[in-house]
């Protein structure tokens, strides 16, 4: 026995129909709603076409320079392009670019990106790990005196 998805009841056998967009099992009754879907065998495999991508380096690892905004402005400046002529060459926001070059908004890696190839530059680097030796003999760990603020009533 098979449930109808569509009106509950009780079947011996149900349908693939599609009503209305969904593809549900029904029975016989609401299978007059729609149209029948012919299933396929699973034995035929579906090619899929791979698309050619360039590999770039894995955006999740990398982070924003310091001086993203001082970057993007001394590129477009060695251009000798306008904000507004950038603005309309990347199809962006004149105000969201002034932003960026003062460093008052982060770019969306989007803009990053686009940033990026229009002027050759990086704006997102994968920041390197390094072992910083103590010579200074003092073996103390920090305590949360030494990195907090404390405010005085």
């Amino acid at each position: 026995m098979a449930t109808c998805q569509l009106c509950g009841e009780e079947t011996d056998s149900t349908t693939k129909t599609k009503i209305e967009g969904a593809i549900l099992q029904v029975c016989d009754s609401c299978a007059e709603m729609g149209e029948e879907v012919k299933t396929t065998s699973k034995n035929k495999s579906r090619k899929k076409k791979k698309k050619k991508r360039k590999r770039r380096k894995k955006r999740n690892d990398e982070v924003l320079i310091n001086d993203y905004g001082k970057q993007v402005k001394k590129a477009r400046e060695s251009k000798q392009l306008s904000i507004m002529e950038l603005a309309d060459d990347l199809n962006e926001k004149e105000s969201l670019l002034k932003k960026i070059e003062q460093q008052e908004l982060k770019p969306e890696k989007s803009l990053a990106q686009k940033l990026e190839k229009k002027f050759s530059i990086e704006l997102y680097t994968v920041p390197e790990a390094w072992d910083q030796e103590t010579d200074s003999g003092d073996d103390r760990s920090a305590t949360l005196g030494d990195v907090a603020e404390v405010k005085e009533d």
